[in-house]
């Protein structure tokens, strides 16, 4: 191979990568709204998940929004932006205490019951015109049927989301036995995975880091190599909120800064976060493994100055 013809087999390969970052890589963003939809940073977002759309009691029938004026404002503004809406169905409470699941076991259990909380969950979607569904079964159980059925749900929730052109996402625990409740076999009906690489305090009663960088690198070894998840599906979470010990909820990364935190560091105070460089290195990881992206825990808990944990996440992909 000539020199000429070895350098434009260098150029073609840096030229692919980049477009694989521009192009393929997602930044997900959950959103609560207690942000206008005005300031959001589109530019800095590719997918917006709602949260919450909550399950009535029987699992089967999605709650109408107390007030969906935020949800009809922010679409058309988000699809103007080339950013998808998706809706988030479930969350850690969802009204029965943290983490407690039953309205989706009850619900998944049987065939009309699964098809009742489709026809629900896409009457949902229809409404407000959005473009997929993020499920927050936080979680089947590797134990019981749950495992099984949740595969079942997604399914049929996938092919009636994919009729329309949506698509179908969840979020799921980062490692362990837990995480063995989302079986391969739902694969092929998730367009991605959204992977919480938080909260990771539980456990020892000793104060300590609930997201650093070697827990992103242990959970995506996890997922893509014991739990054979393509890597083009699993989206890598991060936090923008500090923990001070085992369920101890700190600042947000905003209230952090605000309060005198350094955006470089990790740790202030007794709270335990991710700055911009532990944000930007993750990022880049998630670029190196060719993973489907990058996610966010919470939309508004960043910045809008030059210190913004998104805009950090931007740079970091253009580079």
């Amino acid at each position: 191979m000539t020199n000429k013809s070895l350098l434009s087999l260098i150029s073609l390969l840096l030229i692919s990568s980049l477009v694989f970052a521009q192009k393929d890589f997602k930044t997900v963003a959950y959103y609560t709204p207690n942000t206008p939809p005005s300031a959001i940073p589109f530019e800095n977002i590719t997918h917006l998940n709602y949260s919450f759309a909550i399950p009535a009691k029987t699992g089967d029938t999605l709650i109408p929004l107390k007030d969906d004026s935020v949800l009809r404002k922010l679409v058309p503004m988000a699809h103007k932006n080339g950013v998808e809406v998706f809706i988030s169905v479930g969350g850690w409470g969802i009204g029965d205490g943290g983490g407690e699941d039953g309205r989706f076991h009850r619900m998944a259990e049987t065939a009309k019951g699964r098809a009742a909380f489709i026809k629900s969950t896409m009457d949902f979607v229809k409404k407000y015109n959005l473009d997929g569904v993020d499920l927050d079964w936080e979680y089947p159980d590797p134990d019981h049927r749950s495992a099984d059925d949740y595969i079942l749900l997604c399914k049929d929730l996938h092919a009636a989301l994919h009729k329309r052109g949506g698509k179908l996402t969840a979020a799921v625990v980062s490692k362990g036995k837990q995480a063995y409740g989302i079986k391969e076999e739902v694969y092929p009906y998730m367009d991605w995975l959204n992977i919480m690489v938080y909260d990771g305090d539980y456990g020892p009663a000793e104060l300590k880091h609930h997201s650093p960088y070697s827990m992103a690198v242990t959970c995506i070894d996890f997922w893509l190599n014991e739990r054979n998840l393509p890597a083009e599906k699993c989206v890598l979470g991060l936090p923008f909120y500090a923990k001070k010990g085992h369920g101890n909820f700190g600042f947000t990364y905003k209230q952090l800064l605000e309060a005198g935190a350094s955006h470089y560091d990790d740790y202030w105070n007794g709270h335990y976060y991710n700055g911009t460089i532990t944000i930007a290195n993750k990022t880049q990881l998630a670029i190196d493994k060719k993973l489907g992206g990058v996610m966010v825990w919470e939309l508004s808990c960043d910045t809008t100055d030059e210190y913004s944990l998104f805009k950090t996440i931007h740079d970091t992909i253009e580079k």
